[in-house]
């Protein structure tokens, strides 16, 4: 795992889940730029990206830990450009989750627990479907969005690469949200929202623009 912060006790209490009913998983530790190595939560901190190129291990899967979009990314970067050991992305998907028919979820996405995706949904790379949050059908969701826990995205919605979709957030039908673009906990987008902006609210208004 790629982040030993908060987010990252979390995600490893699923692996756990996952652990139990297949003892092949295995987690080897934890990746964090700003942590010593050692022991961490019953498990250890192997240390930053240039400790783990002296680890014995010729390749591993990794997820990254935190709800970070931007860190996501940048943590992934730095996998990506390792050679050895060589580190390829895992999608955890909790077995309380439920994941219907034509559903497409891109490598190193977590599907937590509760998380509904129904049919014909493509979720992108490493992003976080978090704890009862839902998918309706024909929806788009790009790479390294974060849904947070209850949010709701409805049908034939489309959500551009780096989104935050707050908490108990709702998204109506065929609505779309331009990338990176942030929606607060518990507002309800009913319009398109632009690239690169937060919007709070019921229904959903724009009160920031971020830089591209």
């Amino acid at each position: 795992m790629i982040g030993a912060g908060r987010h990252a006790t979390e995600i490893y209490s699923y692996i756990r889940d996952l652990s139990a009913a297949d003892p092949r998983l295995r987690l080897l530790g934890f990746i964090d730029e700003h942590k010593p190595p050692g022991p961490w939560f019953g498990t250890e901190i192997i240390g930053n990206f240039d400790d783990l190129r002296h680890r014995k291990h010729q390749s591993c899967r990794y997820i990254t830990s935190t709800g970070n979009n931007q860190l996501r990314r940048e943590f992934v970067e730095k996998a990506e450009a390792l050679t050895r050991p060589k580190l390829l992305p895992w999608s955890l998907i909790h077995p309380s989750s439920v994941i219907g028919r034509d559903v497409q979820i891109g490598m190193g996405t977590c599907v937590a627990p509760g998380g509904i995706i129904t049919t014909r949904v493509r979720i992108g790379r490493h992003c976080i479907l978090n704890v009862n949050a839902s998918v309706s059908h024909d929806c788009t969701i790009g790479d390294f969005v974060n849904i947070n826990p209850g949010a709701v995205v409805a049908g034939t919605v489309r959500i551009g690469d780096g989104c935050y979709i707050g908490a108990g957030a709702t998204v109506v039908d065929e609505v779309t949200i331009g990338e990176w673009s942030v929606i607060g906990a518990g507002a309800v987008v009913i319009d398109d929202i632009p690239p690169n902006v937060t919007a709070v609210g019921v229904p959903a208004k724009i009160i920031k623009q971020h830089n591209g």
